[in-house]
């Protein structure tokens, strides 16, 4: 019995469990006698992949490093599929599960020239509007349990709210999502524009903007979330808001109340 089939003979009946690395290694080596070493849970996978492995052999669904859960082979699995370049410290999405069929976005490990791998490599990550479509709902329902089921205060998720408000500028620009996390200042570009998202849950107070990376943004989008969901406050050039802020030290500061008051750019709804 080959250890892919020893991984799955061990785990029959833990279905649905999350088990960590070295559970899977200690069941199959406890049965079989098999080295922990040659035990490699990452290479049977639905959602990761990893150059030199075939991707025929889907068992678990990657949690985390350490955690994998176990669903069973021709599982109905829908999600993404993630990869990461040796040398690189971020994971790119290369590919998506769909009722148990999948598909790749481009197969990169084909490419024999370097400089074309790390141009695909950039290019892979962008997610079309379906998909932020669909982290845009995960992360609101993620938002809903945090605030009205577990009590937290808005102002307490500033990260997942801020996360959100980008989904929401992309989805209504019809744009892309930044692939580094406030890259040069700027999260979504979209028409050639690239646009700066400010998502806040407060109802007054004041907006930052970074002065070092003003002038790498086109646009400044500000959000406000409340009880009642998102609702875009100013959209438009950035240097129409700067002008209303005042400057603190590297910062420019927007009252919230001077924001609501300037003319936003009109936005096309999606699809119009």
């Amino acid at each position: 019995m080959n250890i892919y089939n020893q991984v799955i003979e061990v785990c029959k009946g833990k279905e649905e469990e999350i088990l960590t690395s070295s559970q899977i290694k200690d069941m199959v080596s406890d049965k079989f006698d098999t080295k922990r070493s040659s035990i490699l849970p990452p290479d049977y996978t639905y959602n990761r992949t990893n150059k030199g492995i075939k991707f025929n052999k889907h068992i678990f669904v990657r949690i985390n490093e350490n955690e994998y859960k176990f669903i069973g082979e021709n599982y109905p699995y829908s999600g993404r599929i993630y990869w990461r370049q040796k040398g690189i410290k971020h994971d790119v999405i290369v590919g998506e599960w769909e009722n148990g069929k999948y598909s790749f976005i481009k197969n990169i490990f084909e490419l024999k020239d370097k400089n074309q791998k790390e141009e695909s490599t950039s290019k892979l990550g962008k997610l079309n509007k379906e998909q932020i479509q669909k982290l845009y709902e995960e992360y609101m329902e993620i938002l809903e349990l945090e605030v009205n089921v577990f009590g937290l205060k808005p102002t307490e998720v500033r990260h997942l709210i801020g996360r959100i408000g980008e989904f929401k500028c992309a989805l209504v620009t019809n744009g892309v999502l930044s692939h580094k996390v406030n890259q040069h200042g700027f999260d979504v570009t979209s028409n050639g524009k690239k646009i700066s998202v400010k998502t806040t849950a407060q109802n007054s107070g004041f907006i930052s903007i970074n002065k070092n990376t003003v002038d790498k943004v086109d646009d400044l989008m500000i959000i406000q979330y409340s009880k009642d969901g998102l609702k875009i406050i100013y959209y438009g050039d950035i240097n129409k808001a700067i002008s209303q802020a005042r400057t603190f030290k590297n910062k420019f500061e927007l009252d919230i109340s001077k924001a609501k008051k300037l003319k936003s750019l009109k936005i096309i709804p999606s699809g119009d």
